[in-house]
This record gives C-alpha cells, structure tokens and sequence, in this order.
C-alpha cells in the first residue's frame, strides 16, 4: 500500500515546524531575502528527502514551491539538484494514493496562489476547521490541501518551475523565464525598456534562435515576437544595423519553410496583429513551450475573443506577417543605415531663382515632431549644401545653423544615415572653417577673443524658451533664422542680433561643438 503522510490522518499540531522557516521562504520568493538563500533551500529538500512522504512533507514541499523560481534561477548546481531529487521521491510516494478528491489546489494557477502561502501554510494544521478558522480564506479545504496527491501534485509543479517541461501531470504553466522574457518584452515594444534589458540585446537573440533553427517548434512563437518588435527596431531606437540584419536573416531564413502555404481559414480568421503589440509579443512568449501554449489554450476558453491556438500556428499566416516585418524592417535598415537621398529636396527648399526657401527649410525643422524623417532630411539638405560652397556668405550661415539645429532640436541623435554626412560636415567646420566663415562675413575679430560675454544669439533664445517666454505656436529660432537670410523680406524678431554676433566664431563653435556632441554620443 502506498505511503500517506501521516499530517492527512493524526491528530493537528498547534505549532508546525514550518512556522520558523515560512518567511525565509516568503523573502527568497520575492527576492528579500538577505541571508543564504542555497543554504534555506538544502535544508528544506534535506527535511523532505528524509521523510517524502512523512506528516511534515507538505510543509517542504510547499516551502520549495515558493523557492522553486529561486531555485531554478540563482542556485547552484547541486542545491538545484538536492531539491529536484527531494521532490521526485515525494511525487513517487504520494501520487498514487487513495484520494476522493474531485479537485486540488495544486490544478489552480500557482501565481494566483503563492502569495498566500506565507499565511495559509501554518493554518493547515492549527486544529481549526475552515468554517472556525478566522483566517483561513482559501476556497479549497484543508484537507484538499493536505491529500497525498495535492501534495505530490505540487511536487511536480516545483519540478517544472526549477526543470521546465521535465515532468507531466501538472496544469501547463508558462515557464519563469518565458515570464521574464514577455515582461521585458513588453517593455521594449512599449519603448520603456527595463533598466536590465538591452532591446538590441533582447531582439538579436530571438532572431539568432529562428536563423539556427527556422523549421523547428520555436518556429511560431519567434515570428511573432520578431513581427510584433520589427516597428521598434525599425524605428530608429536601435543605433546598431546588426541589430536589423539578424532580423532581416532571420525571417529570410524562415519564409522558404512556409512556401506558398494555403489554409482553411476564412476571413477575418487569423489574429489581428500590429494594433497591440505588446499583446501580440506576450502570445509570441507563449507559443515558445508547450506549457505556455497550454497557457493560451486556456485563455482562449475563457476569452472567446483571441484567437485560437491553431490559428496562430497557421503557416499561411506566419508566412503573411513574416513577409510584413521583413518589408518593414528592410525598409527602416535603408532609412536608418542607407544613403539617405535629398536631392529631390532642392525642388522644394530653393526658389525658381536659386534663393532658399527660408521659411519652409526653417517649418521643417521645427515640426520634427509631426515628421522626424522631414526634419532630418532637411538638416542633411543644408549641411550637403553648405559644404558644396553656395557663393553668398549669409546663406552659409544659416544654412550651417540650420544643419545643427536639426541635430540639437530632437531628444535624440539621427540616424547614422543621416549623421554619417553630418558628422564628416561639421567635423571639417569645426577644425577648418569657423575662423573663414567669419572672415567672408567681415568679422574683425582678434582670434580667440569675443565681444558677447557669453550671451550668444542661440543661448538667449534657448533661455527665453526655457522659461515660456514665446507661445506654443511661436518659433523663435526659424523666426530669426528667416530675418537673418531675408532681412528685407521678414520682420525683424525680438530680440534682435546683429549679424556680427550670428557668425561670431565662438557663437559658430558652440553651435556646431554641440551637434557634435549629440552625434558623437549616439555612436
């Protein structure tokens, strides 16, 4: 006959022994603990595997639930090994006992659950039934808790938390390191990464798994993770193109997998993907194991508006959103890396006479808001133009003022397609040309020396606009800009500058000393 703990049939004991370890217990499972956590853990799994099937071994067992994440994250080797082989002998000595027992705790969600245990696991033998126990809250019995086969079943539920998908007869579970992987996951999607996590990083690896494999079981879930991270990526947060290319490969890789695949869904079948993102990776996290698409399963039971798990398996589908992401991704790898084209800008920034356009070239600029790519292009526009050496000295001033603007008035750096050019551009002016600038202006200014005691045009309108001098709609810097190239055409702003304080070579330094920095950050 099988063993039973003698906890499901002998008299209560007021005073478990457990009580004294249950908030060690608690404080490594929220990773509070600050003494020796391997040590906590070897005296438990010693506890139990001296006595798998004794009064006290739902106390051990449920004490290396709570540390199994622990466990099976931060232990070494042999600690994780003393508790897998206390719990496999428990699991063999209890699970097969007689039990009338239609349900057991251990069938719920554990998340749900083990938060409770700090306080649930010293009432399981305080002698007091559920209904004369004031703090007992849970919906199953006390006796539910302490069968054989609960006990046994979580047993298994700490073997695949430490080992997962190393044993059967367990509710499927979302592995804990898939967890941590949607949770960082979503971060980056949301574009609020997690201190710990390196989005390039992150990204790389799901792509070099579906380059080393892209016919295998992984095959679903890394498309759709890549598919759902590809508008990041893609969006200029990324500086390394590596990072793009892996993707690019990767889903290169997996489309000859999919073929010309066809399936039996109709309309409106597949997933809707692309509106949430974060939604779409945390099922993309799911489809990795068995136990998170058992996870899903469930989902799709009680929320009949997912879809289901075949469909997101569907390799007509897989092969649809792989070719979207690759399109996407090939796309932003040209405009964030490529050569970035603006010679069809001279069609809409200079004037039939040869004139710029001042007012647009400026209006791009400042609504880089409503259209970063427009304000980056126009930047690379006036830094290409300057550098070919347009004859009238004025407009080479504004047209290099304009080119560091479009770097200083983002939150950050352009891309390297954009500040490869630049880069080389303001580099050349910072060591050869400031001092020649000033010169074909008609500065006479004694070399190092400067007549504006720091108060330089852009650091005032920089103050000013600090402090909410100018209205929402009001721009400062295009205004100025606009009367220093056309002074007769535009009034004169507040407040005024000089043209000897525009083209100063020290204003001119600090202005391209600035940008350049912001570039050189980025690299």
């Amino acid at each position: 006959m099988t063993d039973m703990p003698a906890t499901a049939l002998s008299a209560p004991q007021e005073s478990p022994e457990c009580v004294h370890f249950v908030d060690d217990w608690h404080g490594i499972l929220h990773e509070t603990h600050g003494g020796d956590s391997d040590r906590v853990v070897l005296d438990c799994a010693r506890r139990l595997v001296a006595d798998p099937a004794g009064e006290e071994a739902y106390a051990w067992t449920l004490g290396l639930v709570m540390m199994a994440a622990h466990i099976g994250r931060f232990s070494r080797k042999d600690v994780a090994a003393a508790a897998l082989e206390a719990l496999h002998a428990t699991d063999r000595r209890l699970r097969e006992a007689p039990c009338a027992h239609r349900t057991h705790p251990y069938e719920s969600d554990l998340d749900d659950r083990i938060d409770h245990f700090v306080d649930d696991l010293p009432l399981l033998t305080n002698g007091l039934a559920e209904d004369r126990d004031p703090d007992w809250e849970d919906d199953a019995t006390k006796e539910q808790w302490l069968c054989p086969r609960d006990i046994a079943g979580y047993a298994r539920v700490a073997i695949d938390v430490i080992a997962p998908g190393s044993v059967g007869g367990i509710p499927p579970r979302l592995p804990v390191r898939d967890a941590r992987r949607a949770e960082d996951l979503r971060s980056i999607v949301w574009d609020y990464p997690s201190a710990a996590v390196d989005p390039a990083q992150e990204l790389s690896a799901y792509a070099r798994n579906l380059v080393a494999n892209p016919l295998g079981y992984h095959r679903a879930g890394l498309v759709v993770v890549l598919h759902a991270a590809c508008w990041y990526a893609a969006s200029g947060r990324i500086r390394d193109r590596r990072v793009l290319d892996t993707m690019v490969d990767a889903l290169e890789a997996v489309l000859p997998g999919l073929g010309g695949a066809s399936c039996a869904h109709g309309e409106g079948e597949h997933p809707e993907v692309g509106r949430d993102t974060a939604e779409q990776a945390t099922v993309g996290i799911h489809l990795l194991s068995p136990g998170g698409r058992g996870v899903y399963r469930h989902w799709h039971r009680e929320e009949l508006e997912t879809a289901p798990l075949e469909a997101w398996l569907c390799p007509a589908f897989l092969a649809t959103i792989a070719r979207e992401a690759l399109d996407h991704l090939r796309a932003g790898r040209e405009r964030l890396f490529g050569l970035r084209d603006t010679a069809h800008l001279d069609e809409v920034l200079l004037r039939p006479g040869g004139r710029l356009d001042i007012e647009r070239l400026t209006h791009a600029v400042r609504f880089r808001c409503r259209d970063g790519q427009a304000a980056e292009d126009a930047g690379l526009w006036a830094a290409r133009r300057f550098a070919a050496g347009p004859a009238d000295p004025r407009e080479r001033l504004v047209l290099l003022l304009v080119a560091c603007w479009s770097v200083t008035s983002g939150e950050e750096a352009p891309p390297e397609a954009v500040h490869r050019d630049l880069r080389a551009i303001l580099g050349a002016v910072r060591t050869d040309l400031a001092a020649d600038l000033a010169a074909d202006l008609g500065a006479d200014l004694a070399a190092g020396s400067c007549p504006h005691e720091d108060a330089h045009p852009w650091e005032v309108l920089a103050e000013l606009a600090g402090r909410r001098h100018f209205g929402f709609h009001e721009d400062p810097y295009g205004a100025h800009l606009n009367h220093l190239y056309a002074p007769g055409e535009y009034d004169t702003p507040e407040p005024p500058f000089g043209l000897e304080a525009w083209s100063c070579p020290c204003h001119v330094a600090e202005r391209v000393g600035q940008a350049l920095r912001i570039i050189d950050g980025a690299r």
